[in-house]
């Protein structure tokens, strides 16, 4: 009866050792450690995170209405068709050489500004014994344009600049809720990691526990001290204790792969050592409590939406009615055979010229007006309406987060308390076993209840993670 119980302390000692050195060379890897790893490794977080980083460009770009415009361009034409442009002398010829270049700028105001020049040389043959002609013409000019309806004050612009900023915003706030998610699941199964291995841990000792229980009653039943159902009963309980420590060891391999597949690694061994779970779960229930400093990301892109909606409504009213546009133009024109010439008129501002004038437009189709602003005032009651459920929503979530955080928090100290008596408990019968003054039932019933009670603490820490890594993923996002 010796060689097996020898061989059994043995393989134990292998696995122990085996064990020691595997955690020896593994790398330690904090919480942050591996949320970092997730977001440079997992695919799906890097494909969210580019399109957060994309969304943001586009954010950037709306308010590309407001900057400077360079606008160049020239044109060259020979026209040798001989049509009569003049009724006194036909021309058999024209060339010409024409450029632009003008500056441009929108403001908030609706007005538009633009600084330019205009120039062009032309050559006439008249043919037909007339000498030919040519001309330089250069006119520097500034031109403004202003929306008396539509765009005045920028209502147009600035309810199309507002729109499309919300629209972005939203689906930036989405795609901030989405990659929340990812960092949730990461750190949750951080700490499902750290639960697994704790648990084996607990089962191993636990099964050592029974099996000097077992090897008690088997020295005693061999020495016809005890009766067989205590040695049966022993066995059975090793028995259960091996089953339980294989469904942990199970549990373990499924939280490796969790832990590994974030991380885009298919391996079912996880090659760090994380943070130790009873140590962090104490640290949980003691120094941190939940706390909230915004709205959760779907909300805030819901909030978004409403403005979007309201927005589009101004865009299409100022856009759908009448408009009356002024614009205005001065010159410095310098015109004549010598470009130097031309170019004196044009710096002494001899020659100058000016324009003003007025443009009103009215869409004819009254009778569609009426249904297009029922139709936005739609768009803007479902968008209120799904923000007002989106916002109950998040307040339900957060109270009852909140009741579950307290409720945990004083069933971790109960089961603690269990703990702590069903420990004391358990040694009080190891005592009163070795005296003979207790039977083997009530040693392993007690035992079972102090697995129980150990296991209790265990996923009431793994319950108090959990609630506060929800709290932290989903009610402190930053708003903009």
């Amino acid at each position: 009866m010796k060689m097996p119980k020898l061989k059994y302390v043995q393989l134990a000692v292998a696995v122990v050792l085996f064990g020691v050195a595997a955690s020896a060379g593994a790398e330690m890897l904090t919480i942050q450690q591996y949320q970092d790893l997730v977001a440079k490794n997992n695919s799906q977080l890097i494909s969210i995170q580019a399109n957060i980083d994309a969304v943001r460009g586009k954010l950037a770009e709306i308010d590309r209405a407001y900057s400077y415009f360079l606008s160049a361009g020239a044109n060259y034409s020979d026209d040798r068709s001989g049509r009569p442009y003049s009724l006194v002398t036909p021309i058999n010829d024209i060339s010409n050489f024409s450029y632009n270049a003008s500056v441009n700028k929108q403001f908030e105001t609706g007005t538009i500004f633009t600084v330019g020049l205009n120039g062009s040389y032309a050559q006439y043959d008249y043919g037909n014994g007339y000498s030919g002609y040519h001309v330089n013409d250069m006119a520097p000019f500034i031109k403004l344009q202003q929306s008396l309806l539509k765009d005045f004050n920028g209502g147009t612009t600035k309810a199309g600049i507002a729109k499309a900023r919300a629209d972005a915003n939203s689906a930036l706030y989405l795609l901030i809720y989405q990659k929340q998610q990812i960092v949730l699941n990461a750190r949750l199964a951080y700490w499902n990691l750290s639960y697994a291995r704790t648990v084996i841990e607990f089962r191993r000792t636990s099964l050592d526990r029974t099996q000097k229980i077992l090897d008690w009653n088997q020295k005693r039943f061999n020495l016809d001290l005890a009766e067989k159902s205590d040695l049966l009963q022993s066995q059975a309980a090793v028995k259960v204790g091996n089953l339980n420590y294989k469904l942990a060891v199970e549990d373990e391999v499924r939280a490796s792969r969790t832990f590994n597949g974030l991380l885009n690694v298919t391996e079912e061994k996880v090659k760090y050592e994380v943070q130790n779970f009873i140590d962090a779960g104490n640290q949980f229930n003691k120094d941190v409590d939940l706390s909230r400093t915004g709205n959760r990301a779907d909300v805030l892109s819901a909030i978004e939406n409403v403005r979007s909606s309201e927005y589009d409504q101004i865009y299409s009213q100022r856009n759908i009615g009448s408009d009356l546009v002024f614009t205005g133009q001065f010159a410095f024109n310098g015109v004549n055979q010598d470009f130097s010439t031309a170019r004196d008129y044009v710096v002494t501002g001899n020659k100058p010229s000016y324009s003003l004038g007025l443009v009103y437009t009215l869409p004819l189709d009254f009778n569609l007006r009426g249904t297009i602003n029922s139709g936005y005032q739609s768009a803007i009651m479902s968008a209120r309406k799904a923000e007002e459920s989106a916002q109950i929503q998040e307040t339900n979530d957060w109270l009852q987060l909140v009741d579950n955080w307290n409720n945990a928090k004083s069933r971790y100290g109960l089961a603690t308390e269990i703990k702590d008596i069903q420990q004391k408990r358990d040694e009080e019968n190891q005592r009163l076993l070795k005296k003979g003054r207790t039977t083997t039932y009530f040693v392993l019933q007690g035992e079972q209840d102090l697995d129980d009670a150990t296991l209790g603490v265990l996923q009431n820490i793994l319950e108090l993670m959990n609630i506060y890594e929800q709290a932290e993923a989903f009610f402190n996002t930053e708003k903009f």
